[in-house]
């Protein structure tokens, strides 16, 4: 997974005008990838600064595709499966 596909997943799930959305029901997960991110890039400025097309690390990948899994249940995908 690339830093670029991690970032189409985050603005995917900023759906305004959802009661509840994605981000609210997976609040605690989402904070989790962040803490690793963090962990494992020091700041967001850090992160965001490296190459779009660089593959992520396999401990933020993991937790990632987990949640684009759930992300693709939730919104009614149905297969789970990351495009």
């Amino acid at each position: 997974m690339t830093i670029r596909h991690l970032i189409d997943f985050y603005l995917s799930i900023q759906l305004p005008g959802d009661l509840l959305g994605f981000d609210s029901l997976y609040a605690e997960e989402l904070e989790g990838l962040k803490q690793k991110i963090q962990d494992h890039y020091g700041s967001q400025e850090s992160w965001l600064e490296r190459d779009e097309d660089e593959e992520l690390p396999m401990e933020i990948t993991e937790v990632a595709e987990g949640l684009i899994q759930k992300y693709s249940v939730w919104k009614g995908d149905g297969n789970g499966r990351s495009g």
